[in-house]
């Protein structure tokens, strides 16, 4: 069983993008599965068969962007509800339903996250924030909207470069912004008042972001700087899905195109990073202080069998 080329082009645009945050690309995937249950998705239109392509999509999409959990939970939900279905109408009816209901879940978390986020924002102060993410973008626009005064500073976020979309967003949007290199990093933080980053993956043992996080909140706690982790539940998972970020690796070829005999480049883009380093994680249910917090929501995660004994490095 293969899946449409016009599927397999859309799963490539996701998995392909190394720009774009963990909420944004989870809701390029649900267009996807949207597709996928369509008419006009063509091909096979037998129960097994649609079942059959929502598993290797679902394989597809979590290989490609293996920390980001809200793609595999969005997966993971899409079989359980499919799992259920004895005719092809209801699979479309129950899987469009549940699309739905993940969509509306990420929109509505990440208003309530901005809602809480404002009141984390000193009047007039300088706002550190890293890499990319809609949910930071969205807590900082909403804070600007209620009338809060503050300038960011941004690193580039090397290698994909994703905090130059950072940058642009928001002066697009009527905020100042000072952005450097990551190195610089040590030179700007202490003229900051608190920091945000975005958050890809979150279990007992921490969080993981993309690769920098560990030293701004290295940085963050020597300098007694609040950094704040934004993020919606969507994004919790399993003690042991949250190690699959580790078989993320990217050409080393994006770093340095032609190194010499003997240089081996390592391109690792995530990292895992302490509760106790961080002020707090920001959800749509409050500001989570650490494991004890986070513990009823992983305890509640129940993962299908179709990805559960799925190998992501396979």
């Amino acid at each position: 069983m293969t899946i449409s080329q016009e599927l397999d082009r859309m799963i490539s645009e996701v998995t392909n993008d190394l720009l774009s945050g963990a909420a944004e690309l989870a809701l390029r995937a649900v267009n996807i599965f949207r597709y996928a249950i369509s008419d006009e998705s063509g091909g096979d239109r037998s129960l097994p068969a649609i079942k059959s392509n929502l598993t290797m999509i679902s394989r597809k999409l979590i290989k490609g962007h293996p920390a980001m959990a809200p793609i595999f939970n969005l997966c993971n939900q899409i079989l359980f509800a499919a799992e259920k279905c004895s005719t092809t109408e209801e699979l479309e009816a129950v899987v469009g339903k549940s699309l739905d209901e993940f969509e509306t879940r990420l929109c509505n978390s990440a208003s309530k996250i901005a809602e809480t986020a404002v009141q984390l924002i000193p009047f007039g102060e300088l706002v550190f924030a890293y890499s990319f993410s809609s949910t930071v973008i969205s807590a900082l626009l909403n804070a600007r909207s209620n009338l809060r005064s503050f300038r960011v500073i941004c690193t580039e976020s090397r290698p994909s470069m994703e905090g130059r979309k950072l940058a642009s967003v928001l002066a697009s949007s009527g905020i100042e912004v000072v952005h450097s290199f990551d190195s610089a990093m040590g030179l700007f933080l202490p003229t900051c008042r608190v920091a945000f980053m975005g958050v890809d993956a979150v279990a007992r043992p921490g969080l993981v972001n993309k690769v920098g996080s560990w030293l701004l909140a290295l940085a963050c706690r020597e300098l007694n700087i609040p950094l704040y982790a934004l993020t919606g539940t969507e994004k919790f998972v399993t003690d042991d899905q949250l190690f699959n970020f580790e078989d993320f690796e990217r050409p080393g070829t994006e770093i340095w195109q032609d190194p010499p005999k003997g240089v081996t480049v390592l391109n690792r883009q995530f990292e895992l990073i302490p509760f106790n380093w961080i002020a707090g994680l920001v959800t749509e249910d409050g500001i989570l202080r650490g494991e004890a917090d986070v513990e009823k929501y992983v305890d509640a995660i129940k993962v299908h069998s179709d990805l559960e004994n799925y190998a992501v490095s396979t």
